[in-house]
């Protein structure tokens, strides 16, 4: 229902993607001035009842380390997707590379546990996606979903999957 984002290249796709699927179903979408802010309202966003995910690269998700320390610690979900791009820093934002696993596994201080996951194709960026929303809930942590350049930037066509719309209710936490 929610999507927090700054622009950064290779994962400004989705966002740019998104915009017209949530204005369509009732979503929101905010464009925030960096990938602090961008962890930061997805959390809350989930944290008022709204699923809700962020993407970013490399350099973005080290900005957002605090934020993914203080998910874990306050028992809050939320989905990190990383496109990863070359090189430090700033990077080389149109070269890929799979370099950011052990930032998403361990950048943090102390001791802060989060679900990763790392898709190899298309259809499993699709079914990881649902995963790391439902992962998120379950556990109530973070998640980050490890793609990159070619992951973020392909289309394919892929079967429609079955969805059991049993499971769709407007309540991301179900009542007691």
């Amino acid at each position: 229902k929610v999507y927090a984002g700054y622009p950064i290249t290779p994962a400004t796709s989705i966002f740019e993607h998104l915009i017209p699927l949530l204005s369509e179903n009732g979503g929101k979408y905010l464009q925030v001035e960096d990938e602090i802010a961008a962890a930061g309202c997805a959390i809350g966003a989930f944290y008022t009842g709204s699923r809700a995910m962020t993407a970013t690269s490399g350099p973005g998700l080290c900005l957002m380390s605090e934020f993914i320390n203080f998910a874990v610690m306050a028992e809050q979900p939320v989905v990190i997707v990383n496109s990863q791009r070359g090189g430090p820093s700033t990077g080389l934002p149109t070269k890929t590379e799979q370099s950011d696993i052990l930032v998403a596994c361990f950048g943090s201080a102390g001791d802060s546990p989060r679900i990763v996951l790392i898709p190899s194709n298309i259809k499993e960026c699709y079914n990881f996606m649902g995963l790391s929303l439902y992962l998120a809930e379950k556990y109530l942590t973070p998640v980050i979903l490890l793609l990159d350049l070619f992951l973020s930037n392909r289309i394919e066509n892929l079967s429609e999957p079955a969805i059991d719309s049993s499971k769709l209710s407007g309540n991301v936490f179900p009542s007691p």
